[in-house]
């Protein structure tokens, strides 16, 4: 049986990801575990610079009005709350941050506030499922 100590939570603010955490908090609260939030900055390498200037302004203050919300969502429950931004591509960055941090389980939202709807799950959500060694648990 594999121990759930470590839950990583892709926030993008969506109602979905949203969703994702209270799910989390529930299995945290079950588990006593730890969940980590973490808000991706979609970035390629030729546009860090852009994206810092530009876009990340926008994204940054959508990230410090949404996390103090998750993070609440969580201290209500007594679960600690762990935030972070990374900087690249969406679904990649969400399976490495989780693999290189030993993370037990990812929680993800069935879909996020991208553009690109797939039938059944987002374009992101679909990339994390399909390439995480860490279980996945995507919540509609």
């Amino acid at each position: 049986m594999i121990m759930i100590k470590n839950i990583l939570v892709p926030l993008d603010g969506s109602k979905n990801s949203i969703r994702a955490l209270s799910n989390a908090i529930v299995l945290a609260k079950q588990t006593d575990a730890v969940i980590t939030g973490l808000f991706v900055i979609q970035a390629f390498p030729t546009e860090i610079d852009v994206v810092m200037t530009v876009v990340g302004k926008a994204l940054s203050k959508h990230y410090k009005h949404f996390m103090p919300i998750a993070k609440a969502m969580c201290t209500k429950k007594g679960i600690k709350f762990l935030d972070v931004i990374e900087y690249g591509e969406k679904g990649s960055t969400i399976v490495s941050f989780a693999h290189s941090n030993n993370f037990d389980l990812i929680v993800i939202g069935s879909r996020g506030m991208g553009r690109i709807k797939e039938v059944f799950l987002g374009s992101t959500s679909n990339y994390v499922l399909h390439s995480s060694k860490i279980p996945v648990m995507i919540i509609k």
